[in-house]
């Protein structure tokens, strides 16, 4: 096992060893937040028809239009209405935004370029022919490639799919997580506070984490310090693809996880990451299965799920890129402190001028859960870097699901 390992080498360790889970086929209504097994083309064209996008008449226009034209209204048609008649040369049909074009026809004026009085319209503003047609396969034409296989589906991508008629698609199953926080010191919400006790805050935030994951959870109430128990907890979770635990993770006497974990029968790959928040970090692998041990600071186990954790539950979820970028930002605000670690600090994305600026959260404390309440980025401050400076540049990445 290595122990006190920079970030990088971690992920090196643990994202090779994943693999995405097995695909299942599912109804585009149960696909939000699923990643595509597959790439997806258009079987239709889309539109599948050329139509009007306004208002106004159809009608068989020549390049010589110059002066207004009066013309014999011969139709009406409506959005989801085909009309067979055929436009000729000093007719028109009154047309919707949405109709299919009527064969004869080689454009559309806007209404308000019009004068209707019964059975005769004036077009005020004659228009050359092809105005104001979307043709067929605008947007989509028959094969094109609409989504590719690692495509995380957000509403958008659901709706395209639907555009072209499809009503089920093939994706990854979902990971199944299981969550436990360790600690004789913790009681669960609901009950009076008793002497020298603590509400037990990360199942709630890591579960909710889990979910906007995609991630099926489940949660084992809280777990004592004890190995006997935390080794019973963990043959409950057999059945799930991750374990992650919270607390038990550093050097004192009741700091059992990873010892647990090895008991257990886990290849432990390393303990230790070389950055603040969240260094008391191990992770531990058995067959298929992937063990988290995250520190008990609630603030350090959230920068932690998100530097480590969130790449894992990519890769196994079938995600193109397992991590996610990271770009430059300007400091909104200083951090006076220096330390030798690498930090990862909170801060809020704040845009001024086409830059994307950071103002740090005022507390940056491992334990303090209301620092990232509001946080939109952790901002990477290398080892020995000193204090940070307001204006100064230094390198960023999102805290929550930003991108695909």
């Amino acid at each position: 096992m290595k122990i006190m390992i920079e970030l990088e080498e971690a992920l090196e360790l643990v994202l090779p060893r994943l693999q995405p889970l097995e695909t299942e086929c599912v109804s585009i209504t149960e696909a939000y937040q699923r990643v595509l097994a597959i790439d997806v083309r258009s079987q239709i064209a889309h539109p599948p028809f050329e139509r009007s996008p306004l208002d106004g008449y159809a009608y068989l226009a020549t390049e010589s239009d110059s002066k207004p034209l009066r013309l014999n209204v011969v139709s009406e048609i409506p959005a989801g209405i085909l009309s067979e008649r055929v436009i000729r040369s000093g007719e028109a049909a009154k047309i919707f935004t949405g109709a299919p074009i009527p064969p004869g026809a080689n454009c559309v004026v806007r209404m308000e370029d019009t004068e209707q009085t019964g059975d005769e319209v004036i077009i005020i503003r004659p228009v050359l022919p092809g105005a104001n047609i979307v043709p067929r396969g605008e947007e989509i034409k028959e094969g094109d490639l609409l989504l590719e296989k690692g495509f995380f589906l957000t509403p958008p991508a659901i709706g395209l799919l639907a555009a072209v008629g499809l009503d089920q698609v093939t994706v990854y199953r979902r990971p199944r997580v299981g969550l436990l926080s360790t600690g004789t010191e913790l009681m669960d919400v609901g009950e009076p506070l008793r002497p020298a006790k603590i509400y037990n805050s990360n199942s709630y935030t890591l579960r909710g984490m889990l979910q906007e994951a995609g991630c099926e959870v489940l949660a084992i109430p809280i777990v004592s310090d004890r190995i006997d128990e935390t080794i019973e907890v963990l043959k409950q979770l057999a059945d799930t693809d991750m374990v992650i635990a919270t607390g038990g993770a550093s050097v004192g006497d009741y700091d059992i996880m990873r010892h647990a974990l090895a008991q257990f029968g886990c290849e432990m790959l390393f303990w230790k990451l070389n950055l603040k928040p969240g260094t008391p970090v191990s992770v531990g692998i058995k067959e298929k299965q992937f063990f988290f041990s995250l520190s008990g600071n609630p603030a350090a186990a959230m920068v932690t799920f998100e530097l480590l954790v969130r790449p894992a539950l990519r890769k196994l979820a079938g995600r193109t890129h397992a991590e996610q970028g990271k770009f430059l930002v300007k400091m909104a605000s200083g951090f006076g402190k220096r330390g030798k670690q690498r930090r990862f600090l909170r801060a809020r994305a704040v845009f001024k001028n086409g830059e994307v600026w950071a103002d740090l959260s005022p507390a940056q404390g491992s334990g303090i859960l209301r620092s990232m309440i509001g946080s939109h980025l952790l901002v990477d401050v290398p080892a020995d870097h000193g204090a940070v400076e307001p204006g100064e540049l230094l390198m960023a990445g999102w805290i929550t699901e930003w991108e695909n």
